[in-house]
């Protein structure tokens, strides 16, 4: 099972009570002035790809009350702070920006009992969605152009949402589909256009 990588944490302490994983809250980013003119965007990407292990996952002798599944990851991708603006040519962009993926080990758990490569794989595919949406989101940002400084915060802050949404449909999308892994063709489905979009820089879209 995957949470939602775009929506706050929620407090799990109650037993049951399943975590969303998310950005850290929707706000301004800061944007420092001063960028290179003449540089290329630079979109930088910490923490992805990497393949997970169950060593990140708490091993627990049955489900948690409530759950219907053997394992839950909690990905999160961490809004970018401050990123780096230039003005050229009578429009603003961005320079460079840092988009930052992990996991939150406390929220990740498996069953031990039901430990497989298969969903392990599926685990994995979480992972991989929440980077290449984070990696998209990063990408558009450093594309977009504004008249104005508050323009550009505008547009940015609206495309950290438009993929806070998009983020949660495909991860509901991915578990429904793959059964959580145990519809094996939809899976096959679901890794080959992950992988593809991986290699091919490409934006990622649901099979």
């Amino acid at each position: 099972m995957g949470l939602d990588p775009f929506e706050e944490v929620k407090d799990t302490s109650q037993p049951g009570e399943s975590p969303t994983a998310g950005w850290t809250d929707l706000g301004p980013v800061g944007m420092d002035a001063g960028g290179n003119a003449s540089a290329p965007a630079s979109l930088q990407i910490s923490g992805w790809p990497r393949s997970i292990s169950w060593d990140e996952f708490k091993d627990l002798s049955a489900r948690p009350t409530g759950e219907t599944e053997d394992a839950q990851i909690h990905s999160e991708v961490d809004q970018p702070s401050r990123v780096s603006v230039v003005r050229e040519g009578g429009v603003y962009r961005v320079t460079s920006l840092t988009v930052t993926l992990r996991t939150v080990d406390e929220d990740n758990w498996v069953v031990t009992s039901q430990k497989s490569a298969d969903l392990l794989s599926h685990e994995q595919g979480h992972y991989d969605i929440t980077g290449l949406t984070g990696r998209d989101m990063g990408n558009e940002i450093v594309a977009v152009r504004a008249r104005s400084r508050d323009d550009l915060q505008t547009k940015v802050t609206q495309i950290i949402e438009k993929y806070r949404r998009r983020a949660k449909a495909l991860t509901e999308r991915y578990d429904t589909e793959t059964d959580h892994s145990r519809n094996r063709q939809a899976q096959k489905k679901w890794d080959d256009a992950i992988q593809s979009a991986m290699k091919s820089g490409d934006p990622f879209s649901a099979p």
